[in-house]
Order: structure tokens, then C-alpha cells, then sequence
């Protein structure tokens, strides 16, 4: 079953444009197909409009970041006809749905003496946790909740080198505990991250590292207060 979609689609062009602008179109759809789908039918209307490709493939739709591999059914039963598409992070965009992800992509590197190389595929599967953050784009040195996800997993596959793993993300300034509960920003509504990452956190309080005294001197902070 087909059905009409109104699309409000960010464009920009890092080389060329001073400021993004939105371009509306109109398109119909079976909503069997997926949001990539949908994305193809606007690059046949567009040649020069890019988006994101793959497995890991996401951009934002109405605020929420999702995958496109996400049903059109379901982002219609949810959104509604009228829809807004941007990229993960705006302000990393390079060309429409495209972005910047070397931030990302760096973050892997503090984990790589622990990890196989291998693991990477899991850490990309991440992609969506890091830019849904809004700390990524306050804080630079932010380690990033791709990165946690990713240590929580590579805890559980590599047990014997807890310690090691676990100090990559005590570090006090762009660490742990700059993170903020994203799982509303996420669709569908997920709060698998949040347990890994308070899962961390109780490891890290227990644990002889920097975070204990940081963890330290809130506890004495708030008592003062």
C-alpha cells in the first residue's frame, strides 16, 4: 500500500553553500519500503542529493535519530505524513544527509591495544549513540557514548582486561560522566545504552581510579551544600 509523504529534506554543500536550507518534496511510497528507499527516490528526482549508505546508515527524522533501514510503515505510524530529514548532526554536515564522522571514527583508536580489529563492526553499529548526544557538540575532548556502549560490550568479551578497559574512560575532562540520558532522542525509544553506562559508572566508583576521587569530591559537595 502506497502513501504520500510530505518531506521537508536538509541541503547543504560544505564547498559551495554559507548557510543549510530545507527542500520540500512530495513523494509516494509503499510503506513496506524503508527510509533508504525513501532516500533513493529523492536522490531520482535529485542526482546531486547524497545521504548516508550501508549498514549503519542514519540520519535525523523529526528530532530522532533512527537507522534507514527503519520501515516507512512504522515512521509514518510514528511521525505522521509530514516529515523533517536532517543528519545526525547538523553541524557536521559535509553534502545533505552526509556529515564529518572523523570524531567518531577516532574514538575507536583509544580502545585499539585492547580490541581486535574485528570489533570495529560493533563500534560503528554505535553510530547513531554518538551523534544523538548533544555533549558531542559542547564539549570536544567528550569521549562520546559510542565509545561506552562499545567498552561495556568489549568488557563482557574481553574480561580478563576489565582494568585496562575501564581506565580508557576514567579520564575526568570529556569522560563518563559528562553523559546525559539520550534514549528519548533514539528511534525507536531505547535504553539499552543507559544501563551499560550505569553500568560503568558503578565499575569505575569501584575501581582505584581517577573517577573515584572525582566521584569523591561530589559526594563531599553535596554534603557541604
Amino acid at each position: 500500500m502506497e502513501c504520500k509523504l510530505t518531506l521537508e529534506v536538509f541541503r547543504f554543500n560544505s564547498k559551495t553553500d554559507y548557510l543549510p536550507y530545507y527542500k520540500k518534496h512530495v513523494i509516494k511510497i509503499d510503506v513496506n519500503k524503508k527510509v533508504s528507499d525513501l532516500l533513493a527516490l529523492i536522490k531520482e528526482d535529485e542526482k546531486a542529493f547524497e545521504y548516508p549508505v550501508g549498514k549503519n546508515a542514519a540520519i535525523s527524522i523529526n528530532g530522532l535519530s533512527l537507522f534507514t533501514s527503519e520501515k516507512i510503515k512504522t515512521i509514518k505510524e510514528s511521525f505522521g505524513k509530514e516529515l523533517k530529514l536532517e543528519p545526525l548532526n547538523t553541524k557536521r554536515a559535509v553534502k545533505d544527509l552526509t556529515i564529518n564522522e572523523d570524531d567518531f571514527q577516532s574514538k575507536f583508536d583509544i580502545l585499539d591495544a585492547f580490541v581486535d580489529a574485528r570489533d570495529k563492526k560493533v563500534y560503528k553499529s554505535y553510530i547513531r549513540e554518538h551523534y544523538a548526544s548533544p555533549i558531542v557538540n559542547m564539549d570536544c575532548e567528550y569521549l562520546g557514548d559510542a565509545l561506552f556502549g562499545f567498552v561495556y560490550d568489549m568488557i563482557e568479551k574481553y574480561p580478563t582486561r576489565k582494568l585496562e578497559i575501564l581506565s580508557c574512560i576514567s579520564k575526568l575532562e570529556g569522560g563518563i560522566w559528562l553523559h546525559v540520558n539520550i534514549s528519548n532522542t533514539l528511534f525507536p525509544k531505547n535504553t539499552a545504552l543507559e544501563k551499560k553506562i550505569d553500568f560503568l559508572k558503578n565499575e569505575l566508583v569501584k575501581q582505584a581510579t581517577p573517577a573515584n576521587k572525582f566521584v569523591e569530591v561530589q559526594q563531599n559537595i553535596s554534603r557541604n551544600f
